[in-house]
């Protein structure tokens, strides 16, 4: 499968996205790259994403998915950014963009940077400084304007703003600059051809007709990749998800709801530190000494943790994560993190059936670091237990 990245620069509307072979994918943020539809022997294009609203990509998720056999080509926009900087670690590079990024010729991230719609529409409201260029570089090559007109208009966009470097901000400034035929010109060939001069197009063209050409080629994991840290696992326990008979969930929220409501998850718990090799120490010790470096992304660690987990317990994380959806849109102010400690204490105490002091103890029995790891676990079901248990004792 060819998973594609993509927004202002291919329209989803657009004819080269219409392709069973293709998953055509919104700008790429922090942790798409931890879907669980991106599996390894895939590719995956990267061309547009988003850096001023959200968390743009990290290089370490790119890098990760190499190490797993996610072949990762980029191009065009943070696609051509993020394979300049990771060319050596395996991330392939398409088309001039990337060219001038790796060799040197260009080195601001607003060249590629383009503002779109409030309104959800991913077409782009403003034209990028590399666009810019290739246009002036054509009107020069018919004489509409001498290298030096050219250099000055070039320069002058690029001190404007990305997000307000709109046609008419060209066309103003070529005026300005004296160049008097170039407004009607542009109009005229803009007319013929919307894309002209649409150099991010034209490299995303051959990025996604790059994964086509490579879908026999078989990918292998990137060697030497394979590391960990901890704001990584982080990262990607944050953002594994697998769907399920209650639609995609969070798998660390899944085995959260285990954690904070299965009676015998400390057994669950057990096993799991058992086949880490801990199985010598004693059982109070080893749940207090032991940080195992658990990696929900891995099937295998998630079967093993959610093995007493129920289609009630799936439904459940759902409906729960539904409450508080509700809450937030009912006070914006909202936000689980936002429930009182003793509140969630008290759930607690009374699921667990034990008197606050044991709650330490019995944190750790369940994998969670002490009481204050257990209650931040437990913050995303208070809500949606307490709905629960109005509507038992109705």
């Amino acid at each position: 499968m060819i998973h594609v990245f993509t927004g202002p620069t291919l329209s989803p509307n657009d004819a080269a996205l219409d392709d069973p072979a293709l998953r055509a994918l919104p700008p790429i943020r922090h942790g798409d790259l931890f879907d669980p539809q991106i599996r390894p022997g895939d590719t995956v294009v990267i061309i547009d994403g988003v850096y001023h609203h959200s968390p743009a990509i990290r290089h370490k998720e790119i890098i990760w998915a190499l190490a797993r056999g996610v072949r990762v080509i980029g191009a065009a926009s943070i696609g051509a950014l993020r394979a300049a900087e990771l060319t050596e670690c395996g991330m392939l590079g398409v088309g001039s963009v990337w060219y001038s990024y790796a060799s040197g010729q260009l080195d601001g991230d607003d060249e590629v940077a383009v503002a779109q719609s409030t309104n959800g529409d991913l077409r782009s409201c403003t034209w990028p400084l590399v666009r810019v260029r290739r246009v002036v570089r054509a009107a020069t090559v018919l004489g509409l304007a001498d290298p030096v007109q050219a250099d000055r208009l070039v320069g002058a966009l690029a001190d404007v703003y990305y997000a307000h470097r709109t046609l008419d901000a060209v066309m103003h400034f070529a005026s300005r600059e004296g160049l008097s035929t170039f407004p009607d010109w542009l109009t005229e060939v803009l007319d013929a051809d919307e894309h002209f001069g649409d150099v991010k197009r034209e490299d995303a063209l051959d990025a996604i007709k790059l994964a086509h050409d490579m879908a026999d080629v078989p990918v292998e994991p990137v060697q030497g990749l394979t590391w960990s840290t901890r704001c990584f696992r982080q990262w990607a326990n944050r953002f594994a998800e697998q769907d399920t008979d209650s639609g995609r969930l969070p798998t660390l929220g899944r085995v959260s709801y285990q954690q904070v409501f299965d009676p015998a998850f400390k057994d669950v718990w057990w096993d799991y530190l058992s086949s880490l090799g801990v199985a010598d120490l004693p059982r109070a010790l080893a749940c207090k000494v032991i940080n195992p470096r658990t990696d929900l992304t891995d099937e295998e660690t998630a079967a093993r943790l959610l093995a007493r987990e129920t289609p009630d317990d799936r439904a459940s994380v759902g409906e729960y994560a539904a409450v508080n959806e509700e809450a937030r849109r009912a006070n914006e102010r909202f936000f689980p993190e936002a429930i009182k400690e003793d509140v969630v204490r008290d759930m607690l105490t009374g699921v667990w059936r034990t008197d606050p002091a044991g709650l330490e103890e019995e944190a750790w029995l369940r994998g969670l670091h002490g009481v204050r790891e257990a209650v931040d676990a437990a913050r995303p079901f208070v809500l949606g237990f307490i709905k629960d248990q109005e509507a038992a004792a109705c």
